[in-house]
């Protein structure tokens, strides 16, 4: 069986008929309290989750009560749900359901009814309607019912009488403060579409300074037991709750035996009036005694001609509750009080009725119903009486037997409210058993004492072993059953959660109705636990779980403390042991990153030795052909000095000759000469408190002339576009040359072996300098964005580089320069390198920038 939750009297008296059915079916109950389907009230999510633990292979049938679980996704909503489990026999209550077989009440007659009894008796004009969930069938059908009956007796429909509700007491006090505070026109009545809406709206008018139902009537559906106790005494529509699940139960059963079952059962609904609408009791008005008959007949003849309709009327005053009786009740009881008014036997109307009343509150009635009884027997046997001192007598049997009636209930509803502060005392010495409980074991100890005082004679109680139940496996911490002795090495035992038990705890090992209820605290999933049904009040369940749930979670969560602290302990011994290790391994680790800081330089080193070498040889060999060229001249000039023959002009051509010669070798040398001045400049090496300024632009055009041999060799074609001719900054220069040459080579390392086109931006404004290096390779993963500044971190295959460059440049732009280096992934593919320095000019450097620039020529000369 699929509810809402046990809270409310509505789905607890339903349940109640389905576990007397089943019970006579010889039949087991499990009651699924999961909530509304997709609800967002009172934790849906985690209460739909419970629905979970129900699969075709630990139940035959189900019974769902349709109108609680589709009160946010409506009938389509429970019917996707039910789906999964295809092929079992379903039932539903409340809502009909394509294809299942269902037992409905007649919402129109009973809201027909109530409706036109305001209009008619009482002269209701303005009449509001609180409405229920706008996906409920049941609560459309009788909202479509409010607007016919209005059409039909010729009122107009106002909507702003019209408030959405969602059957719960809050939201009729909301409803009736929304009516209330709009200054609308004066409200003569209001019609719910439950009773606790109903009986929430009669705590907002009283809360207001209205009477009910003096200066506002109040009419609600369902009768639930609180609306006969309200006050005033709440007129509604009964429907045959306990009746519903007995139905459904037995049409479940008959499906299991193979029955065709198919179309709806459909039970009567009837108007009670009370108080809360301006009426008096119902059973006042029964008593009036109708007409009367014709005396001529003798009391024996006019009983056999009402005898069908007496019978039928006793029985429908008895509503669902003559089911607990013999099929013959209400004849025994006809025929008792007729031989009891004639004298033909000893007193036995009395007795009868005792027996019936015994039987009705067993079933948890207060035995009330018994007056209307009792006035429908007056009713129709009233005018069947000719003699007077024979209808005296009958007067004074109804009078004894009222008055035992309300012995009765006086007495049952004493001990309710006596059971009810128990339930509240046991209730509440659990709570505090349970809650003082710091850890799972004991907790579960506590809660095995106090079962057998909450009248529960088996609990089984499990947690999600992983967490929140999506892996569908659950933990036992406790197993009890006060029928049969269980083990204690059951607690612990992990499980498929679906089984609800461990295998060899089968609860079908008797007949009971059993309780599934969730276990969660707020949005955190704990597990569930499994009741035996023993009281027939389910708000002793749901209070149950919340105490069990927070209990739970607060031994959890010591639990959790502790084992921390014990890990820290473990922790904290771990690293003093290690501490110890690492503080060799730390001297180790700088000796290792001293040899490859030693490395990276010895590599850059070489990379620079084989720049300079392949630089210089290219103007030594230019110097060596012209002075080879020379010397040749030379040897021709001196052999022409004796020759008559040579003419001036011979001798004009070969010292032209001679001269272009020393032209070539004097611009090879030009061009070794700035080669070198290049190395001295990149490799000069000042200190921080030495930093100057300098011509960031021509670092950079050194850098990338010692860079040509290896740009050559890797195929790659680099183009420096600097956004002026002169960028000045503040640092030290041979460090903005080691990050370009890094940069640069990296890049032509990602290019390697096809090679391509590096491009180098450099833009400045008054307080920063920009630079950016972008290739054409294969750019840089998301998986790599982050490691390729790690020491030692690099993708080439090993020895080639040492994983140092990438993180040299990021230490000396962010220590040396102030600055950021990141990188990203141009659209058309490759990475793109962007450095970003401070550039740190300052007034009066106008003279260092000339004295750096001086030197350099100087150095190139």
């Amino acid at each position: 069986m699929f509810v809402d939750w046990l809270e409310d009297d509505y789905q607890s008296a339903v349940l109640c008929g389905v576990a007397d059915a089943a019970e006579q079916q010889d039949a087991s109950v499990l009651c699924f309290a999961g909530g509304g389907l997709s609800s967002p009230d009172r934790f849906g999510a985690q209460r739909n989750r419970t629905y979970d633990l129900a699969s075709i292979t630990n139940i035959d049938a189900i019974i769902v009560v349709a109108g609680s679980l589709g009160n946010h996704v409506g009938p389509e909503g429970v019917s996707w749900f039910l789906k999964r489990f295809t092929p079992l026999p379903i039932c539903s209550i409340a809502v009909p359901l394509p294809g299942v077989p269902s037992v409905l009440v007649d919402n129109a007659r009973g809201m027909r009814d109530a409706i036109e009894h305001l209009i008619v008796q009482h002269g209701y004009r303005r009449i509001a309607f609180i409405r229920g969930p706008e996906a409920n069938e049941e609560a459309e059908r009788r909202f479509r019912v409010y607007r016919e009956t209005l059409q039909l007796h010729g009122i107009e429909f106002d909507p702003n009488l019209v408030t959405v509700g969602d059957f719960h007491r809050p939201s009729g006090m909301i409803a009736v403060q929304h009516l209330l505070g709009l200054g609308r026109a004066r409200i003569d009545a209001i019609v719910a579409a439950s009773d606790y809406m109903a009986l929430g709206a009669i705590d907002a008018l009283e809360a207001a300074g209205y009477r009910v139902p003096t200066d506002v009537a109040v009419v609600g559906f369902d009768d639930i037991d609180e609306a006969r106790f309200a006050s005033p005494p709440l007129t509604t529509v009964r429907q045959p709750l306990y009746e519903q699940g007995l139905q459904a139960a037995n049409i479940a059963c008959a499906m299991l035996r193979g029955v065709h079952v198919e179309g709806h059962v459909t039970l009567h609904t009837e108007l009670v009036t009370r108080r809360s609408c301006g009426c008096f009791s119902q059973t006042a008005a029964l008593s009036i005694p109708a007409p009367a008959g014709p005396t001529s007949l003798v009391l024996s003849e006019a009983l056999a001609r009402r005898k069908e309709r007496i019978l039928a009327e006793m029985n429908q005053a008895l509503r669902g509750l003559s089911r607990s009786l013999s099929v013959d009740w209400h004849l025994r009881l006809l025929d008792e009080f007729i031989a009891e008014v004639e004298g033909s036997r000893t007193p036995g109307f009395l007795t009868a009725l005792e027996d019936g009343l015994r039987l009705v509150t067993q079933k948890g009635s207060d035995g009330s119903v018994w007056q209307d009884v009792i006035s429908a027997l007056r009713r129709q046997i009233l005018p069947c009486f000719a003699d007077p001192a024979v209808k005296a007598k009958a007067e004074d049997l109804w009078q004894q037997a009222r008055l035992l009636v309300a012995s009765v209930v006086e007495r049952v509803q004493a001990q309710q409210r006596l059971e009810a502060e128990r339930w509240v005392r046991v209730l509440s010495e659990t709570n505090e058993r349970v809650i003082t409980t710091f850890d799972v074991v004991s907790l579960a100890q506590a809660v095995a004492e106090q079962l057998p005082r909450l009248g529960i004679q088996s609990c089984y109680l499990s947690l999600y072993e992983d967490g929140d139940g999506a892996g569908g496996r659950a933990k036992l911490i406790l197993a009890y059953d006060s029928r049969r002795y269980l083990a204690e090495d059951w607690s612990g035992k992990v499980f498929d959660a679906q089984n609800l038990v461990p295998e060899g705890l089968a609860l079908n090992y008797r007949r009971a109705t059993y309780i599934v209820e969730p276990l969660f605290f707020k949005e955190h999933q704990l597990g569930f636990v499994v009741l035996e049904m023993g009281p027939r009040q389910g708000v002793i369940y749901e209070a149950l779980r919340d105490q069990l749930s927070a209990a739970l979670k607060g031994a959890l969560l010591v639990q959790e403390v502790v084992e921390k602290d014990r890990e820290r302990e473990i922790l904290m011994q771990a690293l003093e042991k290690r501490a110890h290790e690492l503080e060799g391994a730390y001297s180790a680790l700088k000796r290792n990153q001293e040899m490859l800081l030693s490395t990276e330089k010895m590599a850059s080193i070489g990379r620079l030795t084989a720049s300079i070498a392949h630089e210089m040889n290219t103007p030594v060999a230019a110097i060596r052909a012209a002075l080879a060229e020379l010397d040749k001249r030379v040897t021709e000039y001196r052999a022409s000095v004796s020759d008559s023959e040579v003419t001036v002009e011979d001798h004009l051509e070969i010292v032209a000759e001679m001269q272009q010669a020393l032209r070539l070798a004097s611009s090879a040398a030009a061009r070794a000469a700035d080669f070198v001045g290049s190395i001295k400049n990149q490799t000069r090496d000042t200190g921080r408190k030495e930093r100057i300024v300098f011509d960031c632009v021509a670092i950079i055009r050194e850098s990338l002339l010692l860079l040509g041999h290896s740009l050559r060799k890797g195929n790659c074609v680099v183009a420096f576009r600097p956004s002026a001719d002169a960028i000045d900054m503040r640092g030290t220069p041979g460090r903005l040359g080691q990050v370009v040459t890094n940069l640069v080579t990296n890049a032509i390392d990602a290019m390697s072996p096809k090679g391509g086109n590096i491009e180098i931006g450099l833009v400045a404004d008054t307080e920063r300098v920009v630079l950016s290096v972008a290739d054409t390779g294969p750019g840089v993963s998301d998986e790599l964005l982050t490691q390729i500044w790690e020491p030692l971190f690099t993708t080439k295959p090993f020895g080639h580089g040492t994983g140092l460059g990438l993180t040299i440049v990021r230490d000396i732009v962010t220590a040396e320069f102030g600055g950021t280096v990141e990188v990203g992934r141009k659209v058309a593919g490759g990475a793109v390198f962007t450095v970003v320095m401070a550039r740190q000019i300052e007034e009066g450097s106008a003279g260092q920038i000339l004295e750096h620039r001086s030197q350099t020529e100087v150095g190139a000369s």
